[in-house]
């Protein structure tokens, strides 16, 4: 399935700089206002220059007053353009972001799970919300800090070299300062930022995991263990900063003292020419007051200099994730009208891309009519959900094809047939909005009388009525403040308001209580009318009356036909419906 980019070309490229090159379009004006704040007062040296050469010697106060109103007025612009550049510059700054993070999750739609499955849900996180947070950030102050400074450096700089170009040229010393910096330093700081960033998502990745899980911590007690496993990461992230504050530290020092040095044999160089009469004592001046502004840049980098690293780090995070090439593979763009829902597994085997020598389905063969309701069922671990993925595209085929409508499964368009689906889990899943926000995710369009509609069907209608808001009660995140059955019912009212030719239950009723199940079977019942349905089940009653029952075991079919078939057959399925324990009368159905 080919990825069609959503964010702007700039995020196709391989470096931080590359970036803001390629976002130029949208970042000139901010730019440019951090170009005019810079000339605003780059002329200030030369006007104290002009006071202590010129008013002064002259005892001209009024040129003093003059030259004093010029530096006001050029201060005010100054105030003026910094102002305005630096809402531009964040309102360009904040709209990139918000695509980033877009792209970010753009490609997590594309990324195979066999990837996916591989990856802690709090690494995708970091990249997400914390790597490009970082990245903004560092842009910022790059285009709202660092270059006005190197910008107001360098016009400094020109007007310094204008009034005495030899002692300008001292300043040239910073070149080989720089050059012995960057030798040392760069590469043992990139090698540091990249551990910490590492550690810092390991670290994301074990507390989203623990935090996500803390009903399991705390039913077995296992709090320390949790801490304990928590700590590890923390520790283990705390000396990457260290390391990373230890190194920075040294290099931000080298920078204080080489510049004091510059500094001081710049002024030690002026002061001897202004004894010599080589220089006027305004020019001395101008150099003193030039100087700060002219290693400002050098200042702002040092300053800048752990965030640039952090920064440039957490993007090359982010391209790991959009460059990644680990995405699925369909390429078809085949759709129809609806589907007739006539599904065909072909000598199908299959095998996890974590483990691809252990295969999970052996030569499954299975051909589903439309309209028919098959139940899947057998041990865990024999196959039932991963045959369900596989037709719904989330992994394919190792060997073997499925057909859908007599159409190879490579020549749909896979998100579109998936929007031909609807899945209900056992532990469905709900946002954190309302109720009707949760049911209009499986269809954006629809009416408030097609919500009722739905959830009556659903059986879900009678407690919706009974929560303090109805249809506008939040749900909480992943629906915690439900019971499952009311989840499961909400669930199902969402997949009746898909209309799906294709209906998948995965184990839908299980672990509910007899009048939860009850319901929640009367709503199944009414969503499988006229449709394609394949269940999984665990809990054998409820497929009573699947027109054909497959029985898995080790990823292989080994019966196959109705309930009451396999029953009397007494065969692996009649063993499992005994050990269910499920009464004479339902032996007997």
């Amino acid at each position: 399935m080919s990825a069609t980019p959503l964010a702007p070309e700039a995020l196709t490229a391989r470096t931080l700089a590359g970036y803001l090159w390629g976002s130029r379009d949208r970042l000139w004006r901010g730019f440019g206002l951090s170009l005019l704040r810079s000339l605003a007062v780059a002329p200030c040296a030369w006007l104290f220059q002009r006071m202590i050469d010129v008013a002064v010697p002259a005892r001209d106060t009024f040129a003093i007053l003059q030259l004093s109103g010029w530096f006001l007025l050029l201060l005010a612009l100054h105030y003026v353009f910094s102002v305005w550049g630096a809402h531009v510059t964040a309102q360009a700054m904040a709209q990139m972001m918000v695509e980033m993070r877009s792209r970010i999750f753009f490609k997590l739609q594309f990324l195979s799970f066999g990837y996916l499955d591989q990856q802690k849900t709090g690494r995708l996180l970091a990249k997400y919300a914390f790597d490009t947070q970082k990245v903004e950030a560092l842009l910022y102050n790059i285009l709202n800090q660092f270059l006005p400074n190197v910008l107001y450096g360098v016009s400094i700089f020109i007007i310094l070299t204008i009034l005495n170009w030899r002692l300008a040229l001292v300043l040239g010393l910073i070149i080989p300062a720089y050059a012995l910096a960057k030798y040392y330093f760069f590469a043992r700081i990139q090698y540091s930022n990249h551990a910490a960033r590492l550690a810092q998502e390991q670290l994301t990745g074990t507390a989203s995991e623990y935090i996500s899980a803390l009903r399991l911590v705390r039913s077995f007690g296992e709090e320390k263990q949790a801490e304990a496993d928590l700590d590890r990461s923390s520790l283990d992230f705390a000396r990457q900063r260290i390391h990373q504050s230890y190194l920075n530290a040294i290099f931000g020092t080298f920078w204080y003292v080489s510049t004091q040095v510059i500094a001081l044999v710049v002024m030690a160089a002026g002061a001897w020419l202004a004894i010599r009469g080589d220089i006027s004592y305004g020019t001395l001046f101008a150099f003193v007051a030039g100087l700060p502004i002219v290693l400002g840049p050098i200042q702002a980098f040092v300053s800048l200099s752990e965030q640039f690293f952090i920064g440039r780090e957490s993007f090359q995070s982010i391209k790991e994730l959009i460059d990644s090439t680990y995405v699925e593979q369909w390429q078809g763009s085949r759709r129809a009208d609806r589907l007739s829902g006539d599904i065909v597994f072909d000598a199908v085997n299959f095998a996890y891309p974590t483990a691809p020598e252990q295969l999970v389905l052996h030569q499954i063969n299975l051909s589903i009519k439309p309209g028919e309701h098959v139940a899947l069922v057998g041990p865990s671990g024999s196959g039932k959900s991963t045959l369900a993925n596989l037709l719904l595209g989330l992994y394919a085929a190792s060997r073997g094809q499925i057909f859908i409508d007599g159409v190879p499964q490579s020549e749909w368009d896979m998100r579109w047939v998936r929007r031909q689906l609807a899945v209900v889990l056992q532990d469905s899943l709900l946002l954190s909005g309302t109720i009707s926000d949760n049911l209009r995710f499986a269809r954006a369009d629809a009416t408030d009388d097609e919500l009722r509609q739905a959830a009556q069907q659903a059986n879900a209608e009678e407690f919706i009525l009974r929560l303090p808001n109805g249809y506008a009660t939040a749900v909480g995140e992943r629906g915690v403040t439900l019971s499952g059955g009311q989840r499961q019912r909400l669930a199902i009212a969402r997949a009746i308001l898909r209309n799906p030719p294709v209906l998948i239950l995965d184990e839908a009723t299980s672990a509910l209580d007899y009048q939860s199940e009850r319901l929640i079977q009367e709503a199944l019942d009414r969503l499988a009318a006229g449709r394609t349905v394949i269940t999984i089940a665990h809990r054998l009653s409820t497929i009573r009356n699947a027109s054909r029952i497959i029985v898995l075991e080790a990823g292989r079919i080994i019966e196959e036909g109705d309930f009451r078939t396999l029953v009397a057959r007494g065969g692996p399925f009649a063993r499992m419906v005994a050990t269910q324990n499920t009464g004479d009368d339902f032996l007997q159905l």
